[in-house]
């Protein structure tokens, strides 16, 4: 079986031809920029000043600090992730009803405030939403309303769901908008004639059909939230336990530095992201669509 895929791949080769040309730069890049750091971070992790091992691993799974770190990143990619695609999903099915004009204007603000994130993000939420943030400040004033006193606070796991959210959204509904407006206007029609009622028709052919690209979208929403560092170390700085934020002081602390240990957290992330994909992919075969 090997063989042949080894075969019908050296034959597509043949036949392309000089069309593979432009193809080489980008696997050059993937080989530079992905393959080959994945491969060192792999020989990182089990390599360590007494040899090889894996020693990074087991005082991963001993040490209740990084398991705390692994479950927060989860638990906060998950439900970003959740968030975010119901918000971009209802987003993309609201566009649908504006004109085309109107639609192209709306496209470019998402594409561009998916862009905003990082550093800067964050000092924005702090200068709207910190305890002497513009809204917080006018909403006590003017409404008699005091956030932090009712029990928000920016710089907890809130505030970090709260500002990965923003730059989740837009990307949620890039990717959603394709699937959604992919849904004719005739299928609908059709089902209306026929007597279906709107909720119908959203539960049992509109839903279907947007269920892969949604598993598709979670997917990469999750690995985008899993991944984030620069905006919940801004935000938080090394107050709130993630996964990313650990990995970073294990490289860079100037006291006990592990990049070993970064690197097996690394490896584990990089697990949970396969993982991920694997049920997406098993979901979007037994749901019957191919997603995105």
């Amino acid at each position: 079986m090997k063989r042949n895929r080894v075969t019908n791949f050296g034959q597509e080769l043949r036949k392309g031809g000089v069309l593979w040309i432009p193809f080489i730069p980008l696997l050059l890049f993937a080989l530079a920029f992905e393959i080959l750091p994945m491969g060192y971070i792999i020989y990182s992790s089990v390599h360590t000043a007494n040899g090889f091992g894996l020693q990074a691993y087991s005082q991963i799974i001993n040490s209740k600090y990084y398991v705390i770190s692994l479950r927060n990143s989860l638990l906060v990619s998950i439900a970003v992730g959740i968030i975010g695609l119901l918000i971009g999903t209802v987003g993309a099915l609201a566009l649908r009803s504006l004109s085309e004009a109107w639609r192209e204007k709306l496209l470019t603000l998402v594409n561009m405030t998916s862009n905003f994130s990082g550093v800067p993000l964050a000092f924005a939420y702090i200068v709207l939403l910190g305890v002497n943030g513009l809204v917080t400040v006018l909403a006590k004033e003017k409404l008699g309303l005091d956030l932090y006193g009712a029990g928000f606070n920016l710089f907890s796991w809130t505030g970090i769901v709260l500002v990965y959210i923003y730059f989740t959204v837009p990307l949620a509904f890039m990717l959603m908008y394709p699937a959604v407006y992919s849904i004719r206007e005739d299928i609908m029609e059709a089902a209306q004639i026929m007597g279906a009622s709107r909720a119908y028709f959203w539960r049992r052919v509109g839903i279907p059909i947007l269920l892969p690209a949604m598993l598709g979208s979670f997917t990469l929403l999750f690995a985008n939230a899993l991944g984030a560092y620069a905006t919940a170390y801004a935000l938080t700085s090394s107050n709130n336990s993630l996964v990313s934020i650990t990995i970073a002081n294990l490289v860079t602390g100037d006291i006990f530095p592990d990049p070993s240990l970064a690197s097996a957290l690394a490896v584990v992330m990089a697990c949970f992201l396969a993982i991920s994909i694997f049920i997406n992919t098993k979901l979007k075969k037994s749901s019957g669509g191919t997603g995105l």
